[in-house]
């Protein structure tokens, strides 16, 4: 066999060689690291280079030259997804960018619903393991996380209330509670656009006390009709100085939740019970949702001044005091 032939083949069988050990290093799991797993973060503005190196400092990667060449020749570069994975060392390069491909991250995910408060909140996030309440209600009353505009003049429970945006967040298994607090106070923020801070402007209330205002009737609505015409009643209130009267605000005051409170419970000194107190409570009860701030700046004009609800939460208006304890005899469960 002549010498080109000899190296023809040499070269034959390391190139099968080398197909060979790709292959096995793309599929085969690696059995050369110690057996362990770590949560991997991918940030929108990270690169494939980026992750290599975090996958190799978490040693769950031989080394990040081997990732970073695959992911060029194959294309997966441009598709690698933000989000949370829980990666293995076992696991072969192909099973890791399945995952970090697929945008199925593994993060907590944190559902806070429209009038959730600042404690139920914590209370969610406790339950997910995530942070502890205690640490994230202290979050919740650092001032100095606040936006400008949502910083009120008055003494309240928590100075973030109202302000940390109901929504479905996807929270990083690292994540401080200062972090989750920042996060759904920007939320807010971007949520009240330029054109509503002009129409709220045209209210004659601040910000705070608009969404003051949208955090009592948010707790009074349960239903969609009825939030615009539960703002009249409290728009036309305030401009006659009537006391609210919200057995919203007396819940908040008091840590209860009930369908109704007697007269005695009316009179809780709270500067939060607006059936003692005129005006707004100090801050929001709650934190609304955009429905419940657009229900003050869609609200009819209308000349109501009391509503009651029925057995199945539906609101009944009236404009007269008379007119109002008919409907109580005739709604009231």
């Amino acid at each position: 066999m002549g010498r080109k032939k000899l190296l023809a083949r040499g070269a034959a069988c390391l190139a099968v060689l080398a197909v060979a050990g790709s292959l096995a290093g793309y599929y085969v799991p690696n059995y050369f690291l110690p057996d362990t797993s770590a949560y991997v973060h991918v940030r929108d503005n990270m690169t494939a280079s980026d992750i290599a190196d975090q996958l190799t400092d978490d040693g769950l990667i031989t080394h990040p030259l081997w990732f970073r060449l695959v992911t060029t020749l194959s294309g997966q570069a441009s598709e690698l997804k933000q989000g949370e994975y829980t990666i293995d060392s076992r696991m072969s390069l192909h099973e890791i960018l399945a995952k970090l491909t697929s945008g199925e991250s593994e993060a907590a995910r944190l559902v806070v619903p429209e009038g959730y408060t600042v404690r139920q909140t914590a209370q969610a996030l406790a339950k997910l393991g995530i942070v502890s309440e205690e640490d994230f209600l202290k979050a919740a009353n650092d001032q100095s996380l606040l936006y400008p505009y949502m910083k009120g003049n008055r003494k309240v429970t928590f100075v973030t209330e109202g302000f940390l945006f109901p929504d479905t967040y996807t929270i990083a298994n690292d994540a401080t509670a200062e972090d989750i607090v920042k996060e759904m106070l920007k939320n807010f923020d971007k949520h009240l656009t330029p054109a509503m801070r002009q129409e709220i402007g045209k209210t004659n209330m601040s910000i705070y006390q608009f969404v003051t205002l949208a955090s009592l009737i948010e707790k009074e609505a349960k239903y969609p009709e009825d939030r615009p015409l539960i703002a009249s009643v409290f728009l036309n209130r305030l401009a006659q100085h009537m006391k609210l009267q919200s057995d919203a605000s007396i819940s908040y005051a008091m840590g209860t939740h009930k369908a109704s409170y007697s007269i005695d419970e009316t009179e809780y000194d709270s500067p939060y019970n607006t059936y003692r107190y005129e005006g707004l409570p100090p801050g929001p009860i709650g934190n609304p949702g955009m429905d419940c701030m657009k229900a003050i700046l869609e609200a009819p004009q209308t000349k109501y001044l009391y509503f009651v609800a029925d057995k199945d939460g539906h609101n009944h208006y009236a404009a007269t005091y008379e007119e109002h304890m008919q409907n109580v005899k005739e709604y009231m469960p």
